[in-house]
């Protein structure tokens, strides 16, 4: 008895896949699914171990982006010794005069370089009136006035010529602005409404 049911189970499987064996077409089906199957298995596990690294390589990226700025100087192609082949001036002042200011009212600011060991040049672009663009230059420790358009908007640009690097503060709305000092403080405390930017944005 026991013979007769190990011999039945031997030949179950051949009687189960006798019929789906019959002709080479069904072979040819057969062994294109088992292809397929093997190709799906593996391409999902290359997804799978894909999507793992992922998130590992965007902190990585987020890492390297946030380089301190004393590294970042290394980049900036400083010390800038002249003007254009022009040397700086000697003392604060004008590098290209405010147009077209006569007929309104201005405002008298003191940009504040004194907390810095280094000379700077100042751009100020009134953004309502682009002709009254103003360029200055103040030594280290310096300081100089200008006067700017009452109803003026200005973009504030500062270039530090010991590294090279380039500085944009927030858009300052002159009738809005609360006193007369505006401070170049480009690091450390006080430094937050200053950001860098390119060189060619300068």
């Amino acid at each position: 008895m026991l013979l007769r049911i190990a011999s039945w189970l031997f030949q179950l499987p051949g009687r189960l896949f006798a019929p789906i064996f019959k002709n080479r077409l069904t072979i040819l089906i057969f062994f294109m699914l088992v292809a397929v199957g093997i190709f799906a298995a593996k391409y999902l596990r290359y997804t799978q171990q894909h999507e793992d690294s992922a998130p590992l390589a965007a902190q990585h990226y987020l890492i390297q982006r946030e380089i301190p700025l004393r590294e970042a100087r290394e980049h900036c192609g400083g010390p800038l010794i002249d003007n254009q082949g022009q040397p700086w001036p000697a003392v604060a002042g004008y590098l290209q005069q405010p147009a077209g200011q006569a007929g309104g009212a201005l405002r008298e600011f003191t940009l504040d370089n004194r907390h810095n060991a280094f000379a700077v040049r100042v751009k100020l672009e009134n953004t309502l009136a682009p002709k009254q663009s103003t360029e200055v230059f103040i030594p280290a420790a310096g300081s100089f006035k200008v006067k700017m358009d009452a109803a003026g908007e200005y973009v504030m640009k500062v270039k530090d010529l010991k590294s090279g690097c380039s500085f944009r503060a927030a858009t300052l709305s002159v009738k809005e602005h609360q006193g007369g000092q505006l401070p170049l403080r480009l690091t450390g405390e006080g430094a937050e409404s200053f950001h860098p930017i390119g060189d060619s944005e300068y």
